[in-house]
């Protein structure tokens, strides 16, 4: 099996030596003390990673400047920044042009050989995502990805983009289902059209209908012709969110839109044709909506034609640094944050988090972090330190968690339960207490508990009914 090469690009030999002395039992190790000599040796040989130098003191170029021009290789490597006395704006810059990572010196050992082996499996993700995106087109657009599960969900989306069919995307709220729906409009026929969008949990039953079809003036007294968002859709894509939360008599108008492609504005008896495209998206198991009788079935199978289901946030591992970092970059720029990057226990408290809220509840955090931080590296205090309901791991420990999942019961309960209700009786619990965490932070707010949350307020209004959590409980007296 060949070994990964290394090229180091720094003008102090004694320190390449030394670590070509470390790194040369892993790796097969190339070198250069000279700025332009390196660029012209990397251009040739493409190393798989490059560790180079911030200063370069006495040469015509700094480091920053060298890596623009790595990073305007056709197929450039990681690049790893080894700083000394650097300025942290300099390492900041660094960061923005596309370095892999930094390392202050003298460099850890251990810490290097992580930031490596990272960076390989990055340089490796990439040239995957490259020969897959000849074929499959899959990072076009503003999506920000790199997990294998999210790659076979864009490739759905491509897939479908390019017919008439009516597309449901489910998966948990915070997963990215408002941007599967603009990728699939924007790689269809009606991508010259616009994508107009409605949230059927964000309306009063008696104002959703006019929302989607419009009204006539003889609609109520005092009414203006309004055109309705289905037909504002024409020639575009209508797309409608948490159409789980619809109610059951604009489920009977849904459907004829679907089935006839024919709707009527309320307050006239006018038929119109529906022209657009309609994708439809529901954090709800409509499966068990249609058992409880609040959704129709055959609505269901008019939506289900094409299925897109995005997996949660900790079930694509390879998505959560890619997606942090984006947020990082966005929320410092914003904000004229000079932050180079996370702490090496932030980007492992990050990975250990299952982040119940999601993509939206992992954004909320490192824009808050982003808020926090006063230093150049975002640490455990900024991100982690103000929340201290987050943390959804089950402690054990914990006499409040333990002392309420006993109920009383102790050990002779837990004898009698199959693994089974064990398991999902744990579940609950650590739910319950998350919830009940979040209500505390919020004082009570529903509204606040559920946005710090990354969740609908509607679906953690039902969660704490499940879970029998009064909110009054947390309200301050």
């Amino acid at each position: 099996m060949n070994r990964p090469r290394l090229f180091l690009l720094d003008d102090e030999p004694d320190f390449c030596d030394d670590l070509e002395a470390v790194l040369g039992s892993r790796y097969n190790i190339d070198m250069a003390h000279d700025a332009e000599a390196g660029l012209r040796k990397i251009a040739v040989i493409s190393p798989d990673v490059v560790l180079l130098d911030v200063e370069f003191e006495g040469s015509e170029v700094n480091g920053v400047q060298i890596l623009e021009r790595i990073r305007a290789l056709d197929d450039p490597p990681p690049v790893i920044m080894l700083s000394g006395r650097t300025r942290v704006s300099t390492v900041v810059e660094a960061m923005k042009l596309g370095a892999f990572h930094y390392v202050i010196k003298p460099a850890d050992p251990p810490e290097l050989f992580n930031l490596i082996e990272r960076a390989l499996v990055a340089g490796r993700s990439k040239r995957q995502i490259q020969a897959q995106q000849g074929e499959l087109g899959r990072l076009t657009g503003s999506f920000i990805c790199g997990d294998d599960r999210m790659f076979r969900v864009l490739e759905q989306a491509d897939t479908v983009a390019g017919t008439t069919a009516t597309v449901l995307i489910t998966g948990e709220s915070g997963t990215g289902k408002e941007m599967i729906a603009r990728r699939v409009h924007e790689g269809s026929n009606y991508s010259s059209g616009p994508f107009v969008g409605i949230n059927c949990s964000a309306f009063p039953a008696d104002l959703i209908e006019s929302e989607i079809f419009g009204h006539s003036q003889a609609a109520f007294t005092g009414a203006k012709s309004r055109i309705g968002k289905l037909e504002l859709a024409a020639g575009g894509t209508f797309f409608m969110d948490e159409v789980g939360e619809a109610p059951l008599d604009l489920q009977v108008k849904l459907l004829r839109a679907l089935g006839e492609k024919m709707f009527v504005r309320l307050g006239e008896n006018v038929e119109r044709e529906v022209r657009c495209r309609i994708v439809a998206a529901t954090s709800r198991d409509l499966t068990e909506a249609i058992n409880e009788g609040t959704f129709r079935e055959d609505l269901y199978y008019r939506l289900n034609i094409y299925r897109i289901k995005l997996p949660a946030l900790r079930q694509r591992p390879g998505d959560v640094m890619v997606l942090a970092r984006h947020f990082l970059d966005q929320f410092a720029a914003e904000n004229a944050r000079a932050i180079a990057g996370f702490s090496p226990a932030v980007e492992q408290r990050i990975l250990q988090e299952r982040w119940p809220g999601n993509v939206r509840e992992l954004r909320n955090f490192v824009e808050r972090a982003v808020i926090n931080c006063r230093g150049g590296l975002i640490g455990l205090g900024d991100m982690f330190g103000l929340d201290p309901g987050f943390d959804m791991r089950a402690d054990e420990s914990s006499d409040e968690i333990s002392g309420e999942a006993s109920g009383g019961g102790g050990a002779a309960e837990s004898e009698t339960m199959s693994l089974k209700e064990a398991g999902d009786g744990a579940k609950e619990e650590r739910e319950r207490q998350y919830c009940r965490n979040r209500l505390r932070a919020a004082g009570g707010n529903v509204s606040r508990a559920a946005e710090a949350s990354g969740v609908l307020r509607q679906s953690f209004q039902r969660k704490l009914r499940d879970l029998g959590v009064d909110p009054d409980e947390f309200k301050p007296a």
